[in-house]
């Protein structure tokens, strides 16, 4: 009878522990359904950002276009008008020379026939019965003198016209020429402003989109891998075990290294995009060259270059939790190496590379590490 009550006694006890498993299986589930479903709605907004910029990048594209073919008809324009110009210049020349022709030859004819009239007069007072036929002579030459000299002024009168008009052109042609030169150059800024925008804006958003992908390959690559050391550490450890064993150390591991968070577990603000980046760690500026520690016992699985995480290593904390440490500068400890709370496992660098990245995870699903690391003041 005795046995019989233990044995109800523990199956309750089994049933209800089962229950509490599946319980929070089911929460953990629902909590990672409910990462997915932001990450999903991220990535839409992404692709959205995405599609806004590839509109953007061709009404620039479009404008540069338009801007281009004006700057090029303005040139073609403006090469006519040098012709135009040039021709202007040399009709002025040919004016000038038919003008200062015409005023020459005018004061030769109007010399000419002054010389004549005062000998026509002089003679015609002396001895104009003894020689009428040299006085019918000297008229003849008077009047022929004097329609050389009226064909010389209506030449000049002509090339002063001529002078005037094509004077007129070239300088109504220079005017346009300017203006012509102005618009290019203004055309031609317009077109190096909008390759700037087009250098600065669509090419950083490439740039950051290209950033983007790298880290999310990075991540998927280092979930895969551990993932692997997952498997190949498991034991007889049963998964109760460990979810008690992770719960002890919540809020509990010490600070790998002093310093300040830069860039939080989660969403984050991309620099250049408008949209948030997903990042699975923390990332820590501290002091030059400080020194890294272990958060926990453990052994460590992994060390090396990994894609963007750079210098990184892995630390196996008895099947419970892994911890990551990325973008080192040095790594003072090797692969299988067990490791207790405190060691110092490796270096950062200096300057901008002072900055330790950091992540913790569990079931091969990253965690927020300020959830596990003691609680202190910023």
């Amino acid at each position: 009878m005795l046995n019989s009550k233990v044995l109800v006694i523990t199956t309750i006890l089994f049933v209800f522990c089962v229950s509490l498993s599946v319980a929070d299986t089911n929460s953990d589930l629902q909590g990672r359904t409910e990462q997915l479903n932001q990450l999903k709605q991220d990535i839409n907004n992404k692709k959205a950002e995405k599609d806004k910029l590839i509109k953007e990048e061709k009404k620039v594209k479009k404008e540069l276009q338009r801007i281009s073919s004006s700057i090029s008809d303005t040139e073609k324009q403006l090469k006519t008008l040098q012709s135009k110009i040039k021709e202007a210049e040399k009709n002025l020349m040919y004016a000038s020379k038919q003008y200062s022709e015409a005023d020459q030859e005018k004061h030769i004819f109007n010399k000419k026939i002054e010389n004549e009239v005062f000998l026509y007069h002089q003679r015609k007072i002396v001895k104009y019965f003894d020689y009428p036929v040299e006085f019918k002579i000297r008229q003849l030459s008077i009047q022929d003198k004097y329609y050389k000299f009226n064909a010389a002024t209506n030449k000049e009168k002509k090339a002063q016209s001529n002078i005037s008009k094509y004077d007129k052109a070239k300088k109504d042609f220079l005017s346009l020429k300017t203006k012509q030169e102005v618009l290019i150059n203004k055309n031609k800024k317009l077109q190096q402003d909008k390759n700037e925008i087009l250098k600065t804006t669509v090419g950083k958003k490439v740039k950051a989109e290209q950033d983007i992908k790298s880290l999310n390959d990075s991540a998927k690559a280092l979930e895969s891998l551990i993932k692997k050391l997952m498997q190949a550490s498991k034991n007889t450890k049963r998964i109760t075990s460990l979810r008690s064993a992770s719960t002890d150390r919540k809020n509990n591991l010490p600070w790998p290294v002093d310093g300040t968070i830069i860039l939080n577990y989660g969403k984050n603000k991309h620099p250049d995009l408008d949209t948030n980046v997903i990042s699975n760690g923390i990332k820590i500026k501290t002091q030059n060259n400080a020194i890294i520690k272990s958060v926990d016992t453990g052994v460590v699985v992994f060390t090396g270059e990994f894609r963007s995480y750079g210098k990184m290593i892995i630390i196996d904390h008895q099947g419970v939790f892994f911890s990551v440490y990325g973008q080192l500068d040095k790594i003072l400890v090797s692969e299988d190496q067990s490791v207790s709370r405190g060691t110092t496992v490796a270096k950062v660098g200096s300057g901008d590379s002072a900055v330790l990245y950091f992540e913790i995870r569990q079931y091969n699903v990253p965690e927020n590490p300020k959830l596990w690391l003691e609680e202190r003041n910023k």
